[in-house]
């Protein structure tokens, strides 16, 4: 019985130090800031993992959120891929929209904007360059309070390279990596008290 208890217990700090780690890497990190243009909140959950069911570790997509209290009827979900220009798949990213599969019912959103690319300076140490590819797409508040709360919620990113199918219900990808549902829990938690 002793044995079993710390076995839960065990897994149970594991799964806490991966998300731990993962806010330290400023992955999943919910924040709050005034605006200096209407003086209105702002809340921000910088993006974190998904999960692709059709690939063993996930993938190099996240999704964070963003909300303002001037609109707060809506939410804008950041759309992140990150790479180097070493690692062989591609150094940037189009992120051109996404469809939100809420319990088989789907809806359709773009960004309204170019995808920011962006790149650091050639890192000596991983001799590389890391880059990241950055696009909002706005949805209604309610529709990303069903997506959380949902039994299955699937999403399709459209991106230059063809779509890529998330499962967005999944807490965690294989080997107890929290994903983007979690922190956008929080997120929404955060957001709610000034709602």
């Amino acid at each position: 019985m002793i044995r079993k208890i710390f076995f839960a217990s065990a897994i149970v700090i594991a799964i806490s130090g991966c998300t731990a780690m993962d806010k330290l890497a400023g992955m999943g990190v919910v924040s709050q800031q005034t605006s200096t243009f209407d003086n209105s909140t702002v809340i921000e959950v910088s993006p974190n993992s998904l999960y692709d069911p059709n690939s063993t570790w996930g993938t190099q997509l996240q999704l964070g959120a963003i909300w303002s209290s001037a609109y707060p009827e809506e939410v804008g979900l950041i759309l992140s891929y990150n790479s180097n220009v070493s690692s062989g798949n591609a150094a940037y990213l189009g992120l051109t929209g996404i469809d939100i599969n809420v319990d088989g019912k789907i809806s359709s959103y773009k960004a309204q904007q170019q995808t920011n690319l962006a790149s650091s300076a050639y890192n000596s140490v991983s001799k590389t360059i890391y880059t990241s590819s950055k696009n909002t797409v706005v949805i209604p508040y309610k529709l990303l309070d069903s997506m959380v709360s949902a039994k299955n919620c699937r999403i399709r990113i459209h991106t230059s390279q063809g779509n890529q199918d998330i499962d967005f219900s999944a807490q965690s990808i294989p080997g107890g990596k929290a994903t983007a549902i979690v922190s956008i829990k929080e997120f929404m938690v955060k957001v709610e008290s000034f709602k």
